[in-house]
C-alpha cells in the first residue's frame, strides 16, 4: 500500500476518535447535561486546522492523479474538492451552533442537536467514501511514479493531536480521548475475565 494512503487511513482512524467524542458530548446535551464546550471549541479548532491546511490536500493530489489516470473512477467517486468543501460548511454551520450557545443567543435544542449531528454523519459518510471507492481506485490506477511524486509533495508537518507534541489548545481534548481509551481497554479486559 502506498504510505500517503497509509497516513491517511491512521488520520481517518484519529478523525473517528474525534467524531466519538462528539457523539458522548451531544449525548450528554441531549440528556439535558452540560456538555464540555471547551472540548467542542477545540474539536472545531482542531478541523478548522489540520484537515483543512494538510489532510485534505493529500487526497486532493491523488484525485487530481486519479483523474489523470482514470477518469471513469474519479467520475464514480465525485469530485474531492466539492465534498471537502461541502464540510468545511457542515464545521461552520458546527461552530456557529457552538458559538450561539455560548454568547447566549437563541437558539432551538434540536437546531444545536441538529448541526452537530449533521457535522458527525457527513463526516463519516466522507470517511466511508473515501475509504471505499477513492482510496481503491488510486491503488488500482496510479503508478509508481505517482506515488513517488505524491509523497515528495506532501506535507512532513505534524498532527497538531496526534502526533506526540501536543498543541497546547489540544492538551484537555488529548487527555479525554486518552482516558476514554483506557476506560474501554478496562472494559473490554474486564469482560473477558
Amino acid at each position: 500500500m502506498a504510505k500517503i494512503i497509509e497516513a491517511l487511513l491512521e488520520e481517518h482512524g484519529n478523525i473517528e476518535k474525534l467524531l466519538a467524542v462528539l457523539e458522548h458530548e451531544l449525548d450528554l446535551f441531549d440528556h439535558n447535561r452540560r456538555p464540555d464546550y471547551d472540548i467542542l471549541q477545540s474539536i472545531i479548532a482542531y478541523f478548522e486546522d489540520y484537515p483543512q491546511r494538510c489532510h485534505h490536500p493529500k487526497e486532493e493530489m491523488i484525485f487530481s492523479r486519479l483523474r489523470e489516470r482514470d477518469p471513469a473512477a474519479a467520475a464514480t467517486y465525485g469530485d474531492v474538492d466539492d465534498e471537502h468543501e461541502s464540510e468545511a460548511q457542515r464545521l461552520r454551520g458546527f461552530a456557529d451552533a457552538v458559538n450561539a450557545v455560548l454568547a447566549d443567543q437563541e437558539i432551538l435544542r434540536e437546531s444545536f442537536h441538529a448541526a452537530v449531528h449533521q457535522f458527525i454523519d457527513s463526516q463519516r459518510e466522507h470517511l466511508r467514501k473515501e475509504e471505499t471507492l477513492l482510496f481503491p481506485a488510486a491503488l488500482h490506477a496510479l503508478r509508481a511514479e505517482d506515488w513517488a511524486d505524491i509523497d515528495a509533495r506532501m506535507s512532513a508537518e505534524k498532527d497538531p493531536l496526534f502526533d506526540g507534541d501536543v498543541a497546547e489548545k489540544f492538551h484537555n481534548l488529548e487527555r479525554t480521548i486518552l482516558r476514554w481509551e483506557q476506560e474501554a481497554e478496562q472494559a473490554r479486559l474486564a469482560a473477558a475475565k
